[in-house]
């Protein structure tokens, strides 16, 4: 809990700087719930007692940018997490620090909401090979979370709401550390969200024009990876040419091709280890290529200077037998300016984790 204490700290703190020109609200919210498996043997973890409790501010969006009206006026969050797995001496507690977007459907004072977001968590039981090796699931004292969250949210008075939640957590290193496994569990919470006073909304004409043109966009990104349950670090490298074609005010249609070249050690032991598991003889040669190709077509979701991109790729040119034909691409871009932007993103072949990508790119 005293990880939690820190957390919360960080969250109060943040609220204060940002409300001070904005309007925030608060909530807390408990939860309880169960690990799903991440080992067919392991029937334990079916039922595990899984409890803990999440803080959280939103934003509240106020009509003053064009994206508040077209997405029904979301709140921008953050929130700090603690989680009890129940099965201490394998699984421990988790603390989590996340950003989230929260949706709501229509205008009724009793509304459904959704929200989706990331960010990172500290676990305080690991994998290790000698003391805890069932736990496959958690390899890395910090990982990422992907969070999603559908609410029904009621009104009280016109400051205090209160929701009925049925949420889904998702751990994972991104192959940073393996074994990567990730922890997965599904919860039900029930909570109180405060605002403090309530928001004017501000009224404004809608700009429906389109940017027609096809924009060209290059990007590069670096990452670092564990080769199988090898504990040996390798970077890997990715490169990106494609064109965008703008569909609404909102959304972008992705198109290009991916170019990754891995590192010559990691496509060696990682050879070794396939040719095991697969009982492959060694007298069958398999290919040593470094460098892969793809063809990628996505989606870019607008939201202010940020995007969010799900993109899918098809390898043209994959000589590593152990990899899929195939990957997805799931990415957070900010835009420092209308031609030069960062992005994170995690590649993965269904669902492992291949690498999360830090890059930079820009766009003409």
């Amino acid at each position: 809990m005293k990880r939690f204490s820190v957390a919360f700290s960080l969250l109060f703190i943040s609220g204060f700087v940002f409300s001070q020109n904005k309007s925030w609200s608060y909530g807390v919210n408990p939860y309880y719930g169960a690990v799903l498996k991440y080992k067919k043997e392991m029937k334990q973890l079916e039922f595990t007692n899984l409890h803990g409790i999440e803080l959280y501010a939103n934003k509240i969006a106020d009509g003053s940018k064009d994206w508040h009206h077209f997405y029904n006026f979301p709140q921008w969050g953050v929130a700090a997490s603690y989680f009890n797995y129940g099965v201490p001496s394998e699984l421990g507690e988790v603390v989590s620090l996340t950003t989230y977007l929260d949706f709501t459907a229509g205008k009724k004072k009793h509304k459904w909401r959704m929200n989706i977001g990331t960010g990172l968590v500290y676990s305080s039981v690991t994998f290790e090979p000698e003391t805890n090796n069932q736990n496959t699931a958690i390899s890395s004292t910090i990982s990422y979370v992907l969070r999603g969250t559908i609410h029904k949210e009621f009104q009280l008075s016109e400051k205090y709401f209160f929701n009925v939640n049925l949420a889904f957590r998702h751990y994972s290193n991104g192959r940073l550390n393996m074994p990567n496994n990730g922890m997965n569990y599904p919860i039900i919470g029930v909570g109180i969200r405060y605002l403090p006073k309530s928001v004017e909304i501000k009224s404004m004409e809608r700009d429906s024009g389109l940017d027609n043109k096809i924009r060209y966009t290059v990007r590069g990104s670096m990452s670092w990876r564990e080769v199988w349950e090898i504990d040996d670090k390798q970077k890997a490298y990715s490169l990106s040419f494609y064109g965008s074609k703008q569909l609404s005010k909102f959304n972008r249609l992705l198109f290009g091709i991916d170019a990754f070249k891995y590192n010559q050690e990691s496509i060696v032991k990682s050879n070794i280890v396939y040719r095991e598991k697969a009982g492959i003889s060694e007298d069958e040669q398999l290919d040593n290529g470094t460098e892969q190709l793809a063809l990628t077509l996505g989606t870019e979701l607008l939201i202010s200077k940020v995007s969010v991109i799900i993109q899918g790729g098809v390898y043209v040119y994959k000589p590593q037998a152990y990899y899929s034909s195939w990957y997805q691409r799931y990415g957070i871009k900010y835009n420092f300016t209308r031609n030069i932007f960062s992005q994170v993103s995690l590649k993965s072949h269904s669902r492992t984790a291949d690498m999360v990508e830090f890059g930079a790119g820009f766009t003409l």
